[in-house]
């Protein structure tokens, strides 16, 4: 495949986990999240998209890969919080799996999850973007940060 945003021969494998809301307050909430997706994945044509499957936002980011021929892996979590299937196993291992990670949210939104993997993407010195969208459909986009490593003493 070919990647227009990569230096030719880069062959590092560009793995985005597209994670977020459930629902949204504002109407236009989901489209909004749609376009914003769809923009995103068209621009930079990752390798794979990861989710954890979940409703609105991640089942939103596997219709957008599908609809452009990118491969997309949902990891659903079986069980409860703890153990090997559980949420905290389902969301440790988007985070590791993924190079980079997009997250589209609600302003008021409940969902804990998608805050985990971009938390612990941007520990690990992974670019993360945030997207916040109000109930008026404003739109607060973070754009791609990554937090700088740490120089060795």
């Amino acid at each position: 495949m070919s990647h227009p945003n990569r230096p030719k021969g880069d062959l590092t494998r560009d793995v985005v986990a597209v994670v977020g809301s459930l629902e949204f307050e504002c109407p236009t909430g989901l489209a909004i999240a749609r376009d914003l997706i769809h923009a995103e994945l068209a621009d930079r044509r990752p390798d794979l998209v990861v989710t954890t499957g979940a409703a609105g936002v991640e089942k939103i980011a596997a219709s957008v890969a599908d609809e452009l021929g990118i491969p997309n892996l949902a990891f659903a979590a079986r069980g409860g919080w703890d153990g090997p299937h559980g949420t905290r196993a389902t969301l440790a291992k988007v985070t590791a799996i993924c190079t980079r990670a997009m997250r589209v949210s609600c302003r008021r939104s409940r969902t804990q999850g998608s805050g985990f993997i971009t938390d612990r993407a941007e520990a690990n010195h992974k670019p993360v973007r945030r997207i916040v969208i109000d109930n008026d459909a404003t739109v607060h986009d973070t754009g791609w940060t990554t937090t700088p490593v740490p120089e060795a003493k």
